[in-house]
């Protein structure tokens, strides 16, 4: 990735649609409880960065539900699972009324917009940090003592510092994937 300027309080992109200087996020979920926000590269997701972000956590009786982009596709059918891919180019938003994103679609929505308002955009760095944030205020959010409940799953992360040391280590894996074709 060429340097450049950091864009300051989540300011726009200089280029249109997807390029070098947005992040990647895949968000996974399921009809239960599980969700999970992965960063994933600069720019547009290959397949690589679907397996790195979800490939331990398949097995032969998952389906996968995704847009269109062909990677997911790719995915798929490397790991032989049943794949939905999604048109919303064509207006297809639900297939055999019961494969959709919606559900993936409105968790990034909520996403984008608690980044923006609460924070006014965040550091690339960091930006695992805020989705693991945001996955556990997500699964709180019914909660009748949200702090109370906050502040023991924190707690419970006995691998956080090793976490919080690593995130240099990790934003370098971040800049050289960026710089891979």
């Amino acid at each position: 990735m060429e340097n450049r300027p950091p864009r300051k309080r989540g300011g726009p992109a200089s280029k249109k649609g997807i390029s070098n200087e947005q992040v990647a996020v895949i968000v996974t979920a399921d009809r239960d409880t599980e969700l999970d926000l992965s960063v994933a590269r600069f720019g547009r997701i290959r397949k690589m960065d679907i397996e790195r972000a979800i490939g331990q956590r398949i097995s032969g009786d998952t389906i996968l539900c995704s847009d269109s982009h062909v990677s997911y596709k790719g995915f798929a059918i490397d790991n032989e699972i049943e794949h939905h891919a999604i048109r919303a180019d064509l207006k297809q938003h639900v297939k055999q009324k019961i494969y959709h994103v919606q559900h993936v679609n409105a968790i990034d929505s909520r996403l984008k917009k608690w980044i923006e308002y609460q924070f006014g955009g965040v550091s690339t760095k960091y930006l695992q940090k805020y989705l693991n944030w945001f996955k556990a205020k997500e699964k709180l959010k019914g909660s009748n003592d949200f702090l109370m409940e906050f502040a023991n799953k924190s707690l419970e992360d006995t691998t956080a510092r090793d976490k919080y040391e690593q995130i240099d280590q990790w934003y370098a894996e971040l800049m050289h994937l960026t710089t891979q074709n």
